[in-house]
């Protein structure tokens, strides 16, 4: 019992020894805060029930559209032009007629170490957007500085 407790006590203090000291070294490099805040590029797609279930229930498929877009640094916009491409065996006809501008799902790549937030009451990205009407996202550099971005989808050719 005795050498029960001594393996005990030694196991509890190599633990507290361990979670009190640290790897770091002093004098760590300080590296500046990123300083962009821009969004990069503009992705588009349609989302649709698929075939495949699990669960009993069906599982999301989605299909990537065509995307050509302008961007403007200075203006802060970006002018987007969005094709739906034609149908294949995994997009039916059926389904490429159901892609409307008033349901899209919009993604984006935006500066590195940056965040986003929708503005105006552009909804967030992940949910589905009326894209007949412009976009408005704040996007907030690591340093804080922020700037409002504007896309404007200027053709939907479905």
């Amino acid at each position: 019992m005795k050498r029960k407790i001594k393996y005990i006590s030694f196991l509890i203090m190599a633990v507290v020894t361990l979670s009190l000291s640290s790897c770091l070294k002093d004098n760590l490099k300080d590296y500046p805060l990123f300083d962009t805040n821009e969004i990069t590029l503009v992705n588009v797609e349609h989302r649709y029930n698929g075939t495949a279930t699990m669960n009993g229930q069906p599982v999301v498929a989605y299909q990537k559209l065509n995307v050509t877009q302008t961007i403007n640094k200075d203006a802060g916009t970006i002018n987007v032009v969005i094709s739906v491409p034609a149908a294949t065996t995994s997009f039916p006809a059926a389904e490429k007629a159901k892609v409307s501008q008033t349901k899209l799902w919009f993604y984006l790549n935006i500066s590195t170490a940056a965040t986003i937030a929708p503005a105006d009451g552009t909804p967030a990205l992940g949910d589905p957007t009326d894209a007949t009407k412009p976009l408005k996202y704040i996007v907030k550099a690591a340093n804080g500085a922020t700037r409002t971005w504007t896309i404007n989808v200027t053709a939907f050719n479905p």
